[in-house]
């Protein structure tokens, strides 16, 4: 009976550092969400109490990676490189006791002259300064910047839009057929009608929310020769019905060896 307690003991113990020391293959392609091609790009692979386990890059032709991690856990995968928009996904690998290779395949966004990075309602109405969503937008777009050292960016600014203006309610009409007692479910709303109209440009607010975001680099003449200013005067039915008035767009991407 001691003898049958000790092998068990024995098993379950080899068992689990089995389990411990297994590994399996991440493998797959990563391609460009628009084109569906390969993707040359630099990918970091974290645990969950943010420790790095990988550190690799895809294949320039096939786009094909792979990288050993322990199973059962999840983990942040962060894409990156000079003409990449950065990335992080998080994946779980399922447990598994001996080595398997897990498949799984990526997409990424290759920056492409003209592609929107970010369309927001970053200027409160006459402020000369971006609120707070406009802040994060200024941050991330200066973040890029310092990760992409040959990206160009194009920052257009449009006009504020104009105060809504709401058709006048009528009042609730009453229902003839209702019982005694009961409450008309009849609820008018309001209706919209100028949600797409936009104040007349004002050329000195303009320029003064130019100056505010060239204030907010940091190292203006570095950064702020691949950032370009476009003050739009024309409507765009698609950014006037999000009420954008902040919008940043990718402009070149120059090769490492241009």
């Amino acid at each position: 009976m001691h003898g049958i307690l000790i092998a068990l003991l024995t098993f379950f113990t080899l068992s689990m550092v089995n389990a411990q020391e297994t590994t399996v293959l991440l493998k797959g392609i990563i391609t460009d969400r628009v084109t569906g091609k390969p993707v040359d790009v630099s990918y970091e692979i974290t645990d969950s109490q943010g420790n790095k386990v990988a550190d690799a890059k895809s294949n320039a032709k096939t786009g094909a990676y792979s990288s050993a991690v322990k199973p059962g856990a999840d983990y942040s995968i962060f894409f990156y490189g000079f003409d990449i928009l950065k990335s992080t996904k998080t994946i779980s690998i399922p447990p598994a006791s001996k080595y398997e290779e897990v498949p799984m395949d990526f997409t990424v966004d290759k920056l492409a002259k003209g592609m929107e990075l970010f369309a927001a309602e970053g200027f409160d109405p006459g402020a000369a300064k971006t609120n707070q969503v406009g802040d994060k937008v200024m941050a991330e777009t200066i973040a890029m910047l310092k990760g992409n050292r040959n990206l160009h960016v194009n920052v257009t600014l449009l006009p504020d839009m104009a105060p809504l203006r709401y058709e006048a309610v009528a009042p609730a009409k009453q229902d003839k057929k209702k019982k005694k007692g009961e409450e008309s479910v009849y609820s008018p709303k309001a209706k919209i009608l100028n949600p797409t109209e936009r104040q007349v440009l004002n050329a000195d607010l303009q320029k003064q929310r130019m100056d505010a975001i060239i204030a907010s680099f940091p190292d203006a003449g570095a950064q702020l020769k691949r950032l370009h200013f476009i003050i739009d005067k024309a409507n765009d039915t698609q950014q006037d019905m999000k009420r954008n008035t902040l919008i940043v767009n990718v402009g070149e991407v120059k090769s490492l060896f241009d």
